[in-house]
């Protein structure tokens, strides 16, 4: 398939599913204006049902047309599946993967901060999965109970705040662990079997956790947090965590409870948003964040008073 292709099925998802709703010929209009559109082609309507066919066959992404609402066009039943967003993200990677050839006044304002070098292609990874094989791992950072070298159970792979996870089982202890592929020095792939247990979701094991920090023997409870100023806004539009619900709001700031286990890595995210949040429930971590803040306060304090020591000498 021509790489155009890839870059057209992309604007296509994109322009009918940030519009809503909208009729053939808008969709025309925007794509006589799109960059991707070098030579101002018109979209013929044979080629758009042939793009619309070609999305439902290769992502499972019905782009229906409402009659009773003026023949306009909408994506019907957005799919939620892990496996359809894994191949819509590939193929937006793949639709500027020629940035450097014909676009270049274009790739110099556009920035990224890459991760380090991927050392270790997710296919073999997948693989394992898919063949529910053994992987020794070696890490850099040790695990919970102070181990690099595991072998452990591949169950599946997340994607979470621009890295790639595998969560496994270490087959000598039983315990699950999230390992972040940039912490991994080196992955061995066996021919080892084992057997995947037929009741674990993966959705359902990180329901109740905050993103990668994950413990199984830690229970989740309620959490409330008073959060104002821009913070607020932010955690409006982009949810801390799946459970999050705004339960009372007035013109200073606003209570959301969540439901997780208030992990140390929830425990950061809420001390970056400085004097904009506040626990307010449980007592437990309201100590344990109400410590964290006087270890920080007491540092700064005692540098600031060496500053003034050395400043008076």
């Amino acid at each position: 398939m021509k790489r155009d292709l890839f870059r057209r099925y992309v604007w296509l998802i994109d322009t009918v599913r940030h519009a809503k709703k909208l009729p053939f010929e808008d969709i025309a209009e925007r794509w006589l204006k799109s960059p991707l559109n070098a030579d101002h082609s018109q979209l013929a309507l044979r080629t758009f049902h042939n793009h619309r066919h070609a999305i439902e066959s290769l992502f499972g992404i019905r782009i229906t047309c409402d009659r009773s609402d003026h023949n306009r066009y909408f994506i019907a039943d957005w799919p939620e599946g892990n496996a359809t967003k894994l191949k819509v993200w590939m193929l937006q990677k793949l639709s500027f993967s020629d940035l450097d050839e014909d676009s270049d006044p274009v790739r110099h304002r556009i920035i990224l901060d890459l991760p380090p070098e991927e050392r270790y292609g997710l296919s073999s990874i997948i693989e394992a999965i898919q063949k529910n094989t053994l992987i020794r791992l070696i890490c850099a950072i040790p695990t919970s109970d102070g181990k690099t070298n595991l072998m452990i159970a591949p169950y599946c792979l997340r994607y979470w705040r621009g890295q790639w996870f595998i969560l496994g089982k270490d087959t000598e202890t039983d315990m699950l662990h999230a390992f972040n592929f940039d912490r991994v020095l080196d992955i061995q792939l066996t021919e080892t079997h084992f057997d995947f247990p037929k009741d674990f979701s993966p959705e359902v094991f990180f329901r109740d956790f905050y993103g990668m920090d994950v413990n199984a023997m830690q229970i989740p409870e309620v959490v409330r947090l008073k959060i104002s100023g821009r913070t607020r806004d932010e955690v409006r539009t982009l949810p801390l965590h799946n459970s999050q619900k705004e339960v009372m709001t007035n013109g200073e700031y606003s209570l959301f409870e969540f439901y997780l286990v208030p992990s140390e890595t929830f425990q950061t995210t809420i001390l970056s948003h400085g004097t904009d949040t506040e626990v307010v429930y449980p007592e437990s971590l309201r100590e344990s964040i109400g410590e964290k803040v006087r270890a920080m306060a007491e540092r700064y304090t005692r540098h600031l008073e060496s500053s003034v020591s050395t400043a008076h000498e």
